[in-house]
């Protein structure tokens, strides 16, 4: 039996939680499937998964995905305390994820909510991730037209701690300002994104280099970072097909915005939920950026100043090497 603590309404169609409690159920249902297909059939780009608890709810969604030749980007919900003990294979797993603060707020201690959060963001900027925080971001603005100031710190301080996005619900799904909830969600980070330090990777990547885990493209956003506190250049392009190596680079919340050269639509997509980059699609895969680059900057009206070029080997081009180049315009 249960014995009722704190009493209150108690509606139909609504979410149970069990904290600390392994129900032995996948978080991809069935209903799941039928949602997956009408995903595929709408040209969906990316999606949610409810209730992840660990990888394997990930790999179920992205197993059933690819058994329908569909290939979505794929965000794991972290609403459940189990998830907070499988983090790093969740990460793994999923191509980004969503602290869920509704869900979560209830499977912890409230007076963790904060930390968690905190520790989250961290986990996902350090490797490379994206990160969405959601969920009572201007909860007042469902009735009122302006936040309460706790509200709006509480959105700066997800965007200084490092989070790529910060995302509206009940405020614009049902709330009575909607337009006015997602023109202060934009004002609020408009006006902290100056304020944003660089993201501390170099301590983390020397604890990478200690286990040997160090990558090439680690030590390529490595160099970008320390070039960047040399010189201030006019833009900074990184060219790739999967994305992978924008996102590194970006991690570092760099002062300059990355403009990401891809020739993958799925990718132009799933980059724009990387904080620090500005994604565009181009028709192929180059050899060579160099000349490309130039002309694109010319039809930009950039004629002068240096920019930052990051190139690398491809799929098509394999036996193209790493490397920084600086190319100095006008």
């Amino acid at each position: 039996y249960c014995q009722v603590l704190v009493g209150g309404e108690l509606r139909s169609r609504k979410g149970l939680n069990l904290p600390g409690i392994d129900l032995g159920i996948s978080a991809f249902t069935d209903k799941d499937h039928e949602f997956l297909k009408f995903a595929k059939e709408l040209g969906v780009d990316a999606l949610s998964q409810s209730f992840v608890a660990n990888a394997n709810d990930v790999e179920s969604v992205r197993q059933a995905a690819d058994a329908i030749d569909y290939q979505p980007f794929i965000i794991a919900k972290i609403e459940r305390s189990q998830a907070l003990d499988e983090i790093d294979g969740i990460l793994d797993a999923a191509d980004g994820i969503m602290v869920a603060r509704g869900d979560l707020g209830v499977e912890i201690p409230i007076e963790r909510m904060a930390i968690v959060q905190k520790s989250l963001m961290s986990i996902a900027v350090r490797l490379g991730k994206p990160v969405i925080t959601a969920t009572q971001m201007l909860a007042s603005m469902v009735k009122n037209s302006r936040p309460s100031r706790a509200e709006a710190t509480d959105v700066a301080n997800a965007i200084l701690d490092g989070t790529d996005c910060v995302m509206l619900s009940e405020e614009s799904a049902m709330g009575e300002f909607p337009v006015e909830s997602v023109g202060m969600l934009a004002a609020i980070a408009k006006e902290t994104e100056p304020h944003r330090t660089t993201w501390e990777m170099q301590a983390a990547l020397k604890s990478y280099g200690r286990d040997g885990n160090v990558s090439v493209v680690d030590l390529i956003a490595l160099s970008v970072e320390l070039t960047l506190q040399r010189i201030t250049p006019t833009g900074l392009i990184v060219p790739t097909i999967s994305g992978d190596t924008a996102r590194n680079v970006a991690r570092f919340r760099l002062p300059v915005w990355i403009t990401a050269f891809t020739a993958e639509p799925s990718t132009c997509q799933a980059l724009q939920f990387s904080y620090g980059v500005n994604p565009v699609l181009v028709e192929r895969d180059l050899e060579d950026w160099n000349p490309f680059c130039r002309e694109w900057l010319k039809a930009e009206g950039v004629d002068n100043g240096l920019v930052l070029l990051v190139q690398g080997p491809s799929e098509k081009h394999p036996d193209v090497n790493q490397r920084l180049e600086i190319i100095e315009l006008g």
